[in-house]
Order: C-alpha cells, then sequence, then structure tokens
C-alpha cells in the first residue's frame, strides 16, 4: 500500500510539472525503479519472486497515467523494436520472457502475466498494440483475392409483343371454348326500347 501511494504520488509529480522537470524524473524513474529493481525480480526463477514482481508490475502499469512515465514503462517493458519479427532477430529479453509465461507451467504466473497484458493494452499508448500485434501483420496478406463471381441473373424478360400477337388477338385462343363465353353481348341501341316502355306503362 505504501508503494503504490507513492507511486501515486510521483504519478500526480510528473502530470503537474514542466516537461523538463517530467522527463528528468521519468528518466530517473526508468533507471533506479524499473531497470534497477524491477528487471532483477521479473527474471528470477523463483515462482514466489515472479508472482510478487507481476503483481507489482502490473498494478504500476495499472496505475501509472503521467505520459512520460507511462511512454518510459511501456519502452522497458516491450522494447523500442517496430519492425516485423524474423527468426534471425534479437529479441527484447523482458518483452519476450513476459510473453513465454503467459504459457508457463504454473497456472498462476501464466495467469498473472495474461492480466499484465491485459492491463498494457488497455493503456492510450502506440506502441503498445504496435509491438505486440501490428508490427507482426503489416506484411503478410491474410486476405486471399479470388476471381470475381459473376453475378446471378434470372431468365430474361419476355416482351409480349415479340411473340407476335397478343393472347385476344390470337385467333386459336378461343379454341375448345364455347363461342358465347367470349362473345361479347351488343348493347341495345339508343330509343329502340321506347315503344314497349309506352306500351307497358298505358296498358
Amino acid at each position: 500500500a505504501a508503494f503504490f501511494s507513492w507511486l501515486d504520488y510521483l504519478d500526480e509529480l510528473v502530470l503537474g510539472a514542466h516537461p523538463v522537470v517530467a522527463d528528468a524524473i521519468a528518466e530517473t524513474m526508468e533507471e533506479k525503479f524499473f531497470q534497477g529493481i524491477l528487471q532483477p525480480q521479473l527474471l528470477q526463477m523463483s515462482e514466489l519472486d515472479v508472482l510478487s514482481a507481476t503483481a507489482m508490475l502490473t498494478g504500476t502499469v495499472r496505475q501509472i497515467r503521467a505520459p512520460p512515465l507511462l511512454h518510459r514503462l511501456v519502452l522497458f517493458l516491450l522494447g523500442p523494436d517496430r519492425h516485423p519479427e524474423t527468426p534471425g532477430d534479437t529479441p527484447h529479453p523482458l518483452r519476450t520472457q513476459l510473453i513465454d509465461r503467459c504459457n508457463h507451467l504454473s497456472d498462476e504466473i501464466s495467469l498473472a502475466s495474461l492480466r499484465l497484458f491485459e492491463e498494457l493494452l488497455r493503456k492510450p499508448h502506440e506502441h503498445v498494440a504496435r509491438s505486440l500485434v501490428l508490427r507482426n501483420l503489416e506484411t503478410r496478406g491474410y486476405l486471399q483475392r479470388g476471381p470475381p463471381v459473376p453475378e446471378e441473373r434470372g431468365p430474361p424478360e419476355t416482351d409480349p409483343d415479340e411473340d407476335g400477337l397478343d393472347l385476344e388477338e390470337d385467333p386459336y385462343f378461343t379454341d375448345g371454348f364455347p363461342d358465347a363465353g367470349f362473345r361479347t353481348a351488343k348493347k341495345p341501341l339508343p330509343g329502340s326500347g321506347k315503344g314497349q316502355v309506352s306500351e307497358v306503362v298505358s296498358r
């Protein structure tokens, strides 16, 4: 508890300090604490020492908000390399050690290491995603481009005028049907029934 209270005070001090003073404090913090105390403990072989050092480092990552301190901490853990990793490269020793411990024989060390990287990925620092993920994806093609797929089209629509006559004009359309069924009734001429109506009324 005393350590994290001191760390919170230091973080607030760097946040409000002049940039020159903030950089000087961050540089001293990296030299005296990150490299002088944390790194030897993280590289220990004892399981208890590794667990306590990883837990302290996870809390440190979670609590630091000042950009100068965060920048120094990220470079201390992951190294400055940004190019894609190749088999002939010399990896950053602490970064490699921390990644390997995510699949450790001890479940406690694996979980503690995964929590550390979870906190790292939450920090608003571009180099975290670059070092852990993006640097190894930029030169690889994961999308296989195939030939364009032709669009599926239905049968072409036929124009009724192309077949010649319409059904109403087709002389064979009414074959097999009674003549009366398709003949139009003739309308009576105007005035043709007037005489009959007058006769009925007079009767």
